[in-house]
């Protein structure tokens, strides 16, 4: 139960974000999202299973299929005092597509025209339908004030010296490489505010976050990869939610030996999901998917009845090492080969799923040897059409298969997609566009089952996990509401309260 009762101060935790300004549009960084969600509105939020709702809009509809009205919410102020208009609204979104720095550009690309309609709605056009454009909005449309972006320009907004100004319930006071600091939006109309201030204490590894939720020094922190540090801390509740990042192993389907399907499914077969599970998830903190693509991502695409019926009938590789050895013997390489598998250096989970994958292709005579990533080369190599083998972690940015998809399968031309399988096939390619731009959920459910039972028997990725996001709060406090989504896309302290 939740108390009303307001408290002085919410001490949080994350991980430092290597000094990324405070402005999402250019630092595609959760912390940066989460930060932010607590000083500018976007005009679309999410429910905490990621279902759009009005947030700085007050409503919106969709009069056309390639048409969305954003009624305004009347009587809104800026931290300063000024009023929010349609002015801002527009300015602020046009950044996805004006400004250079933003990394948002691509998402942007089907937008034909953003412009006010009289001083209390915004009108966006679509150049074809969007399935997932509520979902886009979510991320992309925090709303900050015109005159400021103006003045300090797109390369210094959200840095220490000029800190977005918003209209969210609180407003950065103070952004250093150790702490940032809000306080009371004082123009806010919204929901009581439970916390007067925050302040986030920035933290250069997990361990350091763990110890400092130990000793009392926070209250609370989220979305860390590393349940085992935080399971059992004294006067902590640890809260999973369904996660919003999938583990993936790509094989590069143009390079030899993984353009040999056998080879493919062989690894399939040999990959030990559960076993992995099992040693680097305590209490269920991950759950085995059934494709590509996570279950939890099917927000609103049918019951989960149908989602599970659809996912069911996909081709299957459950780990069997006498299968494996059967289907690598069909191949051009019987008796085994040596390749480099790629996985990332800062995440230590993930690198030891590969270590794991890595122990168990030996039993069936392929050796394995690990290249470690750097976060500063990770792109790069994951984009390189040389790349052998990666391990890595995918997020989607968004509750629906697209957000997945979009990087797993698109053409590699597409700036937001990253395909490290490099697997381009036509029919695929074509049940991609189609889904996108098909409104009925039904159907886009029908054509999807459609494109990942084709992707599947190709297997350029082995269907793995996704790790659950999780929440390690004071049992000082409740925090109902949290997911993955509303983390990062409302103003997420506001449902942080004292425990009744």
């Amino acid at each position: 139960m939740a108390s009303s009762k307001q408290y002085a101060e919410l001490r949080w935790g994350m991980t430092s974000w290597s000094g990324a300004a405070i402005d999402v549009l250019k630092s595609a960084v959760p912390q940066v999202y989460n930060v932010e969600a607590l000083v500018a509105q976007n005009l679309v939020e999410a429910e905490p299973d990621g279902a759009p709702k009005p947030g700085l809009a007050s409503s919106f509809e969709q009069p056309n299929s390639t048409t969305y009205v954003y009624n305004l919410r009347s009587g809104v102020r800026f931290s300063d005092g000024q009023p929010v208009t349609a002015s801002d609204v527009v300015y602020s979104l046009e950044r996805n597509v004006t400004g250079k720095e933003a990394w948002t550009h691509a998402y942007w690309e089907d937008v034909a025209s953003v412009a006010a309609r009289g001083s209390s709605a915004v009108v966006i056009k679509l150049k074809r339908p969007d399935a997932v454009w509520q979902h886009i909005m979510c991320f992309t449309s925090p709303i900050t004030e015109k005159s400021q972006l103006a003045r300090t320009g797109e390369k210094a907004l959200g840095t220490p010296g000029d800190l977005p100004i918003g209209s969210g319930p609180w407003k950065l006071d103070e952004y250093t490489e150790a702490t940032v600091q809000l306080s009371p939006n004082p123009y806010w109309r919204g929901a009581k505010l439970p916390a007067r201030q925050i302040k986030i204490a920035l933290f250069k590894d997990e361990a350091s976050l763990a110890l400092a939720l130990r000793s009392g020094a926070i209250d609370g922190t989220f979305d860390y990869s590393s349940p085992k540090m935080f399971s059992n801390l004294p006067g902590v509740r640890q809260i999973a939610t369904p996660g919003n990042t999938v583990l993936d192993v790509g094989m590069n389907v143009t390079q030899p030996p993984f353009n040999d399907i056998h080879v493919r499914r062989a690894i399939a077969y040999a990959t030990d999901i559960k076993g992995i599970v099992k040693a680097l998830y305590p209490g269920d903190a991950a759950t085995e998917n059934e494709s590509t693509v996570p279950a939890s991502l099917f927000v609103g695409l049918g019951t989960a009845d149908q989602v599970s019926k659809m996912l069911s009938g996909l081709p299957k590789y459950g780990f069997n090492l006498a299968a494996a050895k059967e289907e690598l013997a069909k191949s051009a390489y019987p008796h085994g080969f040596s390749t480099t598998l790629y996985a990332p250096s800062a995440e230590a989970s993930v690198l030891s799923a590969a270590q794991i994958l890595a122990s168990d292709l030996a039993k069936i005579g392929i050796t394995v040897k690990i290249h470690e990533m750097s976060s500063a080369e990770e792109e790069t190599i994951q984009r390189s059409p040389k790349v052998t083998m990666v391990v890595t972690t995918l997020y989607s940015v968004y509750p629906d298969p697209e957000g997945v998809m979009s990087s797993l399968f698109a053409p590699s031309a597409i700036p937001v997609g990253i395909n490290f399988a490099r697997y381009d096939n036509s029919e695929v390619n074509r049940l991609q566009a189609e889904q996108r731009e098909t409104l009925s959920p039904s159907r886009r459910l029908q054509l999807i089952g459609q494109l990942l039972h084709i992707a599947g028997s190709d297997v350029p990725y082995v269907p793995t996990y996704s790790p659950d996001t999780l929440a390690a709060v004071s049992e000082k406090y409740v925090f109902p509401t949290f997911s993955s989504w509303t983390a990062l896309f409302r103003p997420w302290a506001l449902d942080v309260k004292l425990a009744s």
